[in-house]
């Protein structure tokens, strides 16, 4: 059997406070500290209701699932990409981003309800932010033994630079975007 990924989005939001003043709304200056205390993380993907939440109660299944679960990766398997983004799956010892990280304490409730059904079925919890992402070196080329021959990486992940990263970078700044993933 081979490994597939779960990838899930989410947009950083932050609360910000307005007063009237000369018959104007001007927004209440606050420092970056106070914005960050305040922010939270919204799902960024498309959610349905789950009959099979109200069907079979007893067995505990999220009330949400995604309506669109390649709204932002529609990519397949690709262990290029799973090593670079995690260690995954790294089959040519490729510089990756990050070791899983698990799951963030403050994930949106949506993506939490959902990640925490059939969790046993799952590994290698992580996320990573856009500006992450960005920073990577995707020029960096590999040996693959399979086929003896030099890779590119930017080759190999195409769909995913070419496609999803300008789909998470439409959703804002880079470091109020992240990207929750899993493998299973």
């Amino acid at each position: 059997m081979g490994t597939d990924i779960w990838f899930y989005v989410e947009k950083r939001h932050y609360r910000r406070e307005y007063q009237w003043t000369d018959g104007r709304l001007i927004e209440i200056p606050k420092s970056e500290e106070e914005l960050n205390n305040t922010a939270c993380w919204i799902s960024a993907d498309r959610w349905n209701v789950n009959p099979n939440h109200y069907l079979y109660p007893e067995e505990k299944i999220s009330q949400l699932i995604p309506s669109d679960p390649s709204l932002f990766y529609s990519g397949n398997r690709n262990y290029d990409l799973f090593g670079i983004l995690s260690n995954t799956r790294n089959d040519h010892d490729l510089k990756f981003i990050s070791s899983p990280r698990g799951l963030p304490s403050d994930l949106s409730p949506e993506l939490l309800e959902f990640a925490m059904e059939n969790k046993d079925d799952f590994y290698d919890h992580s996320w990573l932010l856009l500006e992450e992402i960005l920073q990577f070196n995707w020029d960096e080329r590999f040996y693959c033994d399979s086929f003896m021959e030099y890779r590119n990486v930017k080759q190999t992940c195409s769909d995913f630079i070419f496609e999803t990263i300008p789909k998470l970078s439409a959703l804002g700044d880079a470091k109020d975007v992240r990207v929750i993933f899993w493998f299973g």
